[in-house]
């Protein structure tokens, strides 16, 4: 008898720690805005943000694993960014996702540690440097900078480069540096000119002094902090450059659909190479459209509402596919452990499959390639 209640009791503790291994705990860290600079559509971009989460959510009860999720959104600065952080610690998640920017992911170790932290796009190269469990959906830098080049070599191989970064972005900055010296390395005999500029700033720019030395026939790339500040930037060049039609490629994030946030004025080509999408033809967007509809009766309105899905999709498919449970193990540890098998399997776990690229016409994005 004695034996049988000791086999009850463990068996107890099993099912007590399995059922505590499929209630997930979801912090969401983030500043839901795709430009800080503009505050255009923002509840919109909440909506969509958040529709992505829900519908994954749907999906992982679906699975078997509950999710209790809570917003801890930020504006942007320091003093909110560590409020917003220090009430996610109290409140005790089990994994916290969010953090776009590179600039609050490599900012997020002060705060966060010890559990599975993810960016939903962040791309800065120093972000291979964070503690384990800290991990990012984004293609990072060192293959945007190829697939840029790359591009660059397919259709203007005689051009030379000026690259534009927002000075107040880390993440635009090191991007525009590690381009720069990419492409010196593999030409030689080219030319690379970097300028700065701050965002804030941009109506009071001296657009002259700022495209010193520019040739015709230059790829201008705009790293900017937003879309909206990156077209903002390409009127006022297109503008000084008059007559000549110049060429751009950004690599900016588009939240939002095929429509670009702000009207084009002037006469330019322009290029965007999306690293936050992707995968629109894989059996993973079918099943969030699927959801999606399902919960909302609608079409998505903006991209970031499958890239959060994924965000999530991540963690849940890590627990199903690796699985690593234990009595004495908590909900944030076995999330942790599956994470790492999965990163150990797939160094780009859930990553986009490859690079869509977009030239933008009459305020629409058109498909033009694929970049695997």
């Amino acid at each position: 008898m004695k034996i049988f209640h000791i086999l009850v009791l463990f068996l107890s503790l099993i099912s007590a720690a399995h059922a505590n291994y499929n209630h997930i705990k979801l912090a969401i860290f983030d500043d839901p805005r795709p430009d800080p600079s503009c505050n255009e559509n923002s509840q919109q971009f909440v909506n969509s943000y958040l529709s992505g989460i829900n519908t994954a959510i749907t999906v992982a009860s679906e699975m078997g694993f509950s999710i209790t999720e809570r917003e801890f959104f930020h504006q942007n600065n320091l003093t909110s960014i560590i409020q917003q952080a220090t009430n996610a610690k109290l409140w005790n998640p089990d994994i916290i996702i969010g953090l776009s920017t590179s600039n609050d992911f490599l900012m997020s170790k002060a705060f966060f540690g010890d559990q599975v932290i993810l960016s939903i796009s962040a791309t800065d190269s120093a972000i291979v440097n964070l503690p384990t469990g800290f991990y990012s959906l984004g293609i990072p830098d060192t293959q945007a900078v190829k697939t840029i080049i790359k591009f660059i070599s397919n259709h203007y191989p005689n051009s030379n480069l000026f690259i534009t970064s927002a000075a107040e972005s880390k993440e635009s900055v090191d991007f525009g540096d590690l381009l720069a010296q990419s492409f010196k390395k593999q030409f030689k005999t080219k030319s690379v000119i970097e300028r700065k500029f701050l965002s804030d700033d941009m109506n009071n720019l001296d657009i002259s002094k700022f495209m010193a030395g520019y040739q015709k026939n230059d790829v201008i790339v705009i790293m900017s902090i937003g879309y909206d500040s990156a077209i903002e930037l390409m009127n006022k060049i297109s503008a000084n450059l008059r007559p000549i039609k110049p060429i751009f490629i950004t690599s900016t994030d588009n939240w939002g659909n095929n429509l670009s946030p702000k009207n084009m004025n002037g006469n330019y080509d322009v290029y965007r190479i999306d690293t936050l999408s992707g995968g629109e033809d894989t059996k993973d967007y079918k099943l969030f459209l699927d959801n999606y509809k399902k919960i909302y009766h609608a079409m998505p309105k903006d991209k970031i509402s499958f890239v959060t899905y994924q965000a999530v999709m991540s963690f849940v498919d890590a627990l199903k596919k690796y699985p690593h449970e234990g009595i004495s193990s908590s909900t944030k540890q076995n999330l942790l452990n599956s994470y790492l098998l999965a990163l150990k399997y797939n160094p780009n776990w859930y990553r986009p499959p490859y690079y869509m690229v977009y030239k933008i016409e009459n305020k629409n994005e058109i498909f033009y390639e694929k970049i695997h």
